[in-house]
């Protein structure tokens, strides 16, 4: 502003100013050009100059911000010939830039002595402060009544996980409640497939039709659910457009979401049951509460997953437990006879009897700890083949698959390990053996391949042709073969490596399992 332009004669009347200046209100007279004729020091005040800095200049030279309202008001004053107000007007001032301050103001039209308007008064206060105390206060009103909602939705929940309900109740429930309580068009619950590597959509709010209970995501880490399961913490997500640490999965960019939450929900036998996620197409900041929120939702879900497998895990064992007692006393029959009749020293005999009944009994063992019911396989794996720890590298996804084969595999692998430590590898004092396994087949996850790979020359073979008479070779032949359908294929060049496939009853690969 150019403090040095003219005044106008009106303006420069000192007892015209003297007048209005003790009024404890902002007084100004503005012409019908927008210019400052009169100002009292509370209205200058108001802009950051002194009244005199103000008298002749115009709205747009002393305060800009303000420049289309006051045109607009001065127009329809002088349209009307009526007093207008009060209203609230806001803008910003050049000595507090940056700064959105609020004013109540009453104009009334100021005329000459023919009786036409010339201009406007103005009467003004100051009402910043009152309107952040208002939206103070406001969101303390919103905020306190977003909590009440989220401990009432725990409360809701919480009390259903008590009751004789099924799991699925409870994470339709879970869904419902975190959609209200956070103020989001989509939440979802993803659980574990048997195969481990993906996990399926079983509750959800927002999602097209037909999406729930079917759709699913990969567990990379470049899904936004992969990598939760990586993280092992609550994940939130600003704006997944812009998002560095994953892409997302198509699920969510088909929906167009932007911002969310999730974290992983804690299962059995310290194996995730999945994740939890709630997802808003539009940027949201979710507070510290909030996050504790999703937390709480998860914690309850995953009791109800802990409640529902220990209450399935009971009923089964009692059952399970009758009926492997006979077959434990039949296969032990089996094993001590094909053991001991044709053997020349019985010292040696009984010793791998000793230890074929060991390793039975480790497996029987990992897989009672879990009630006979779909079993983690690197959990038999890890059991059956402790006398071993450190001489076996492993590498396979922690799958679940039906607790006799889990049991029949860990009777192959000590076959496998008593062959190699005769022949092989594990009869060396540094020797290591690779064991990996993976889910495939044309029909996915249909099939279960393991492979057994011992980089040592010398190894006698173990394979499904007639001329391998070894019990072991029998063993493996008759449980991979005649009771799973599988096969056997072995390659024998400058290592010995076996590769089991077998297909996995579908039975146990239909549905998540708790």
């Amino acid at each position: 502003m150019n403090m040095d332009e003219p005044r106008s004669k009106v303006a420069d009347d000192p007892s015209a100013v003297t007048d209005i200046d003790t009024v404890p209100v902002g007084l100004c007279m503005l012409s019908e050009e927008l210019r400052f004729l009169r100002i009292n020091e509370t209205m200058a005040e108001f802009h950051g100059y002194t009244a005199a800095e103000h008298l002749g200049r115009s709205v747009s030279e002393v305060v800009p911000d303000l420049e289309p309202v006051a045109r607009r008001l001065m127009k329809q004053v002088i349209d009307t010939g009526m007093p207008l107000g009060p209203f609230e007007i806001a803008g910003e001032t050049p000595t507090d830039t940056g700064i959105q301050r609020f004013w109540m103001e009453c104009w009334s039209p100021v005329t000459d002595e023919r009786g036409e308007i010339v201009g406007a008064s103005v009467a003004s206060v100051e009402i910043t402060e009152r309107k952040r105390i208002e939206r103070e206060k406001e969101e303390a009103l919103r905020l306190t009544e977003r909590r009440l909602m989220q401990q009432t939705a725990i409360a809701e929940l919480g009390q259903l996980a008590l009751q004789d309900v099924s799991l699925q109740t409870i994470l339709e429930k879970a869904v419902e409640l975190a959609a209200k309580a956070l103020h989001v068009p989509l939440t979802k619950v993803l659980a574990f497939e048997d195969a481990a590597d993906k996990l399926k959509l079983v509750a959800g709010v927002g999602w097209n039709d037909g999406l729930v209970g079917i759709a699913s995501v990969g567990t990379e880490k470049d899904s936004q659910a992969g990598y939760t399961l990586m993280a092992k913490e609550l994940v939130v997500v600003d704006d997944l457009r812009t998002e560095q640490r994953f892409s997302g999965p198509e699920l969510l960019r088909l929906h167009g979401v932007i911002s969310g939450m999730s974290v992983t929900i804690a299962g059995s036998d310290g194996r995730p049951y999945g994740v939890i996620g709630i997802h808003a197409v539009e940027t949201c900041t979710f507070d510290k509460g909030d996050r504790d929120f999703l937390q709480s939702l998860a914690a309850i879900i995953s009791t109800a997953v802990r409640q529902q497998a220990a209450k399935l895990h009971s009923s089964l064992l009692i059952r399970e437990m009758s009926h492997r007692a006979g077959n434990m006393l039949q296969l032990v029959s089996s094993i001590a006879a094909q053991t001991f009749r044709h053997a020349v020293d019985p010292l040696a005999a009984k010793k791998a009897f000793d230890h074929r009944l060991s390793s039975l009994a480790r497996a029987n063992h990992a897989i009672a700890q879990q009630g006979w019911v779909n079993t983690r396989l690197q959990k038999v794996v890890e059991e059956t083949l402790a006398p071993f720890t450190g001489k076996i590298r492993m590498n396979g996804r922690d799958v679940l698959l039906p607790p006799e084969l889990c049991f029949d595999l860990g009777l192959v692998l000590n076959e496998l390990c008593t062959n190699s430590i005769k022949y092989g590898s594990l009869g060396a004092a540094d020797g290591v053996v690779d064991l990996s396994w993976r889910i495939d087949g044309p029909e996915d996850g249909s099939r279960l391949t393991v492979i057994w790979h011992d980089p040592v020359t010398a190894h006698t073979t173990i394979s499904s042709t007639s001329s391998s008479t070894g019990f072991g070779t029998k063993l493996i032949r008759q449980l991979v073969e005649s009771k799973w359908h599988g096969t056997i294929s072995v390659e024998q060049h400058a290592y010995y490596r076996m590769t089991l496939a077998l297909p996995i009853p579908t039975s146990t690969t239909a549905a998540p399992d708790p």
